[in-house]
């Protein structure tokens, strides 16, 4: 490794970043987002950054003992590695190189389709490329310290820096750890993932597997809080709404154009989308002053119940310019990312999460708006019954105008250099895989016995 590349990892380690990699021009072929002069142009490398989740709040979340603990985590981990990456940023540009960082999160290129959700930068492709983390069965990139719950920042520069040798094979966790696991594709309620089934990225040449998505829409349904069920109905994240046909039936993620009419529907259902989306952009997308985030963060902290929480949101989303933040319901504005949460370190401890998942029981609307917690189905249906809101019309017609108003504005048009290079990085990866599937690829024994096996599973 060059002195200008173990300066900047020095610099990162001192700002308290847990892993830190670098990948130059000869690790960054891939999808367009991982193009870094989408982000400032003339970068050719990237420097990658990462950190753990609070292990104790992911436990209170998933067993539903507690939602705050990990709101805060997640808002104040994002905002400070967004910080540190910025700082790390203006190292590099005090050493004569332009640099710049990219945001924690909610920073999506524009496409015809305002909701296709497509990175300015993929922090997860950077952790790969960069060496210190590689694909897990659900697609986030996991590393042996950490798992997949952990934190990601980039930044990108001008300067060509040496890579890192990779850490990881890219099938070391699919093989090692998630073929014996694979308990981030029970917690997604709307069933994104196909159970034993592959799909790849291919990233500088290799295949990178992950299992196989159904459809991302499936995703957003769940990230978004608008279906919350489990599809054995023996427990919910911390949303409230249920799809009430996704209870009686799989979905069936081919009728793209139903499904998306579906989504569509119920975030008019639930009134409060616009606020929901625009307050957690404001904290992941955009770096906001520290003394605004721990002011804030302090005060929800010594509350005493989810009504004196809720109360101090308003301010705090005034501050923030949240869109339409006096339609927002109540605080729990991140009710999933469950198989980020559920995968630990070993094995061991992703069913011990998934456990205290399972044990946790449903998130019902209470009395007074009041969070309540129930251990069974029967329960939750009477609950909902009596106090699931009905949000008024006005509501949802408001909410329905300025949701889209919004997406449109920021990530709605036509982009033609990610449209061409999409549509190159297509081709490379079909001809990538029918290479694999002909033999043309070189593949270990282990390797090939593990891909026949999921291929016969698959028929």
């Amino acid at each position: 490794m060059g002195a200008l590349e173990q300066k900047i990892k020095d610099f990162a380690k001192e700002q308290g970043v847990a892993i830190v990699g670098i990948a130059g021009p000869d690790r960054l072929d891939g999808p367009p987002s991982l193009d870094p002069t989408y982000t400032m142009k003339g970068a050719r490398s990237i420097v990658s950054l990462a950190i753990p989740m609070d292990t104790e709040a992911i436990y209170q979340f998933l067993g539903k003992k507690a939602y705050q603990p990990h709101l805060t985590d997640q808002t104040r981990q994002n905002q400070w590695l967004y910080r540190a990456a910025a700082f790390i940023a203006g190292y590099i540009r005090s050493l004569g190189y332009r640099a710049r960082e990219v945001p924690a999160n909610n920073s999506y290129r524009r496409a015809p389709d305002a909701f296709a959700t497509h990175p300015s930068f993929s922090h997860r492709f950077g952790a790969i490329a960069s060496g210190i983390a590689a694909q897990g069965w659900s697609g986030n990139v996991m590393t042996e310290e950490f798992g997949a719950a952990m934190y990601l920042g980039t930044v990108v520069t001008e300067a060509v820096l040496e890579s890192d040798r990779p850490r990881y094979t890219p099938r070391h966790f699919i093989d090692e750890y998630c073929i014996k696991c694979r308990m981030c594709e029970k917690t997604c309620v709307a069933g994104m993932f196909e159970p034993k089934n592959e799909e790849y990225v291919l990233l500088n040449g290799e295949l990178h597997p992950r299992g196989k998505r159904r459809n991302i829409d499936l995703c957003n349904a769940s990230c978004f809080g608008l279906h919350c069920l489990s599809r054995d109905k023996k427990w919910t994240t911390w949303g409230t709404r249920w799809i009430d046909e996704w209870t009686e039936k799989e979905v069936n993620p081919d009728r793209k154009l139903k499904l998306r009419y579906t989504l569509m529907k119920e975030g008019v259902l639930s009134g409060d989308s616009t606020p929901r989306y625009s307050l957690i952009r404001q904290t992941a997308a955009l770096l906001q002053p520290e003394e605004l985030i721990e002011s804030h963060l302090e005060k929800v902290s010594n509350a005493e119940n989810e009504t004196e929480r809720f109360k101090l949101l308003g301010p705090f989303m005034d501050r923030l310019n949240v869109v339409g933040r006096k339609l927002l319901k109540n605080e729990r504005i991140l009710t999933c990312g469950q198989c980020a949460l559920v995968c630990g370190p070993s094995i061991d401890e992703c069913r011990n999460r998934y456990n205290a998942l399972m044990d946790g029981g449903f998130v019902v609307d209470g009395p007074d708006n009041e969070v309540t917690v129930v251990k069974t189905y029967e329960e939750a249906l009477k609950m909902r019954a009596r106090y699931l809101p009905e949000i008024p019309l006005k509501d949802r017609v408001k909410d329905f105008i300025m949701s889209g108003a919004m997406w449109h504005a920021y990530y709605g048009g036509v982009e033609p250099k990610s449209l061409i290079s999409g549509f190159v990085y297509d081709r490379k990866l079909k001809k990538a895989v029918a290479d694999r599937r002909t033999g043309h690829i070189e593949t270990s024994k282990k390797r090939h016995q593990t891909v026949s096996a999921h291929e016969d599973l698959a028929n």
